[in-house]
């Protein structure tokens, strides 16, 4: 084999091996990811669990680095502490020693390009007959994905071993480990993945390219390397999204430092062990060890390490979003749970908005001490409340939540989640309508305010009620108070019979001839606003929260008419 035929056999073969890992992380991703988020909440009670999680699922994905950004949305959304996000970046640098295990076991134990044929064969043909959205032809995909790592592996078997023949390894006996340290950060920092940095290396020591020494500094180097991608990660996200990255260097840069300060005790033990011969398998427990003793040494102290990061990036970004820019879309199924707290904060916002339009604070109303008649007696004066910026910001943000879900529609298209989405965006709508409302009747009710009549005064005080009474039991729904979702509808269904005394009020006015044109345009304007925006928070409400009895949900929201 020239040398130029050896060089593209093994520029090829690295090719191979990254982009199999990369088809394999994203195959695996897509087949298990769309279940992680819901589980992860459940595994992550405590440190041991949350530890136990990203060991587990590093070794599942073969990537420390997805994992770590796992930790870094979860933590972004809520749902998770950033003592368990540290524990499981804990856990993912002992997982990330499994892939090296794999290859050192299997890679160059046996001839595995037959093998490597057999599953790109299996795993191809499944993927075309296996339906698109079915997680099968994501498990297809992985078996392809692990093809590819092997047919790669063994291509640089072969392109390492002809390099060997005319290699002298002791031309370099002399030369600082350290420096392969710094290679090792070098490449796994370009190439985003640490595990294909230690194969690469465990190709060059199968074929006595290197020391093991040598092989050992450059395997410390790329496990510092992995804090690229989580620190890329992590700009832009919340504090904590930064205090996890923080600590995932942190961890990486001092366990390398004592690891580097102890490379010739700790290949020394590795010897005494005498696990194996084969350096191939030295340098995986070599991995291995030096990332469970920083571990060891780190688990009794990850709330000191916690509560000393909480002194960093203490300044925060403006968002007017509260949880979904915390989230990357790519983790689709914890993004959908990132996008309804996201919903929900936008329902607190126009209950908010309702009643500051109404006069009312909406921490006294919604605090249930004083009675409905007395809130509206004692809160009458026209407050000085810059009601445009609080309806722009309810926009800015329903932009926000619509464009999201139209991202993550675009990112899984599983008929599920599709219904998923579409639903959210439906029950959204309905908001953008509710706030609509509110804002077209400010100016109505700055007028109605300040008018004298006993007439006009009372038809404000009905409107102010009934505004009130709905958001009260739409706050109560939503808060899981079962009998509100069923008040709320009669509240709806009787909407007609609470406005006959409006009606009444607008008889009346008409009838006086001292009553301007105004008055009568803003009383019937108001009458079916009013009427609108009850409505829009009851459609809401039956499409987000009415999940006890599926049956009658369906056919509720099918009723729904649109405004």
């Amino acid at each position: 084999m020239s040398d130029y035929t050896l060089w593209v056999h093994l520029f090829a073969s690295v090719g191979l091996l990254l982009f199999g890992m990369l088809y394999l992380e994203a195959r695996i991703k897509e087949s298990v990811g769309r279940s992680f988020g819901i589980w992860v909440k459940r595994a992550t009670q405590t440190h041991l669990h949350s530890l136990m999680l990203g060991l587990g699922a590093t070794s599942l994905f073969q990537s420390s680095s997805i994992v770590s950004l796992m930790a870094l949305s979860l933590i972004g959304a809520g749902m998770i502490s950033l003592e368990n996000a540290i524990a499981i970046i804990f856990g993912s640098n002992i997982g990330s020693t499994t892939t090296s295990w794999i290859i050192a076991l299997v890679g160059f134990k046996l001839d595995v390009k037959l093998l490597a044929y057999g599953m790109i064969g299996i795993g191809g043909i499944g993927g075309v007959i296996a339906e698109e959205s079915s997680r099968w032809r994501n498990i297809f995909g992985a078996i392809v994905g692990f093809g590819l790592i092997f047919l790669g592996l063994e291509g640089m078997k072969e392109s390492a071993s002809v390099f060997s023949g005319n290699f002298d390894v002791t031309k370099y006996a002399d030369l600082n480990p350290y420096l392969f340290s710094l290679a090792g950060f070098v490449l796994t920092a370009i190439i985003q993945s640490s595990a294909a940095s230690v194969v690469i290396m465990q190709s060059m020591l199968f074929a006595h390219m290197v020391s093991f020494e040598m092989a050992a500094a450059f395997v410390v180097g790329a496990n510092i390397g992995t804090t690229v991608t989580v620190m890329l990660g992590s700009v832009g996200g919340a504090s904590d999204k930064k205090r996890t990255a923080l600590a995932h260097l942190f961890f990486n840069l001092s366990t390398g430092a004592v690891a580097l300060m102890l490379l010739g005790p700790l290949v020394w033990l590795i010897d005494a062990i005498d696990i194996s011969q084969d350096p191939v398998v030295k340098i995986a427990l070599f991995h291995t060890l030096f990332n469970f003793f920083g571990v060891l040494l780190w688990y009794p102290f990850i709330p000191l390490l916690a509560k000393g990061l909480m002194h960093f990036f203490k300044k925060k970004k403006h968002y007017i979003t509260r949880y979904i820019h915390n989230v990357s879309v790519e983790l689709t199924d914890v993004a959908v749970i990132a996008l309804h707290k996201e919903v929900d904060y936008l329902a607190h916002k126009i209950e908010d908005f309702a009643l500051l339009a109404i006069n009312l604070p909406p921490a006294k109303a919604l605090g249930g001490k004083l009675s409905v008649e007395k809130l509206l007696d004692q809160h009458k004066e026209q407050a000085d409340i810059r009601y445009d910026k609080i309806y722009e910001d309810i926009r800015l943000l329903l932009g926000e939540i619509f464009d999201f879900a139209m991202i993550l529609s675009a990112k899984n298209t599983d008929k599920k989640y599709q219904e998923r989405i579409q639903k959210i965006i439906k029950a959204v709508t309905y908001l953008a309508t509710a706030a609509k409302s509110v804002k077209d009747m400010l100016h109505d009710f700055e007028y109605l305010s300040g008018t004298q009549t006993a007439e006009e005064q009372q038809f404000y005080k009905n409107l102010r009620y009934q505004i009130l009474k709905t958001v009260l039991s739409f706050n109560a729904a939503k808060s899981g108070e079962k009998a509100a979702i069923d008040e709320m509808e009669m509240r709806y269904r009787k909407i007609t019979e609470s406005y006959k005394n409006s009606i009444n009020v607008l008889a009346d006015i008409i009838k006086n001839r001292s009553i301007s044109k105004e008055v009568n345009t803003i009383a019937v304007n108001d009458m079916h606003l009013s009427k609108s925006f009850t409505k829009s928070l009851r459609n809401f409400l039956y499409i987000m929260y009415n999940n006890n009895d599926s049956e009658n949900h369906d056919k509720k929201v099918a009723a729904v008419k649109p405004l």
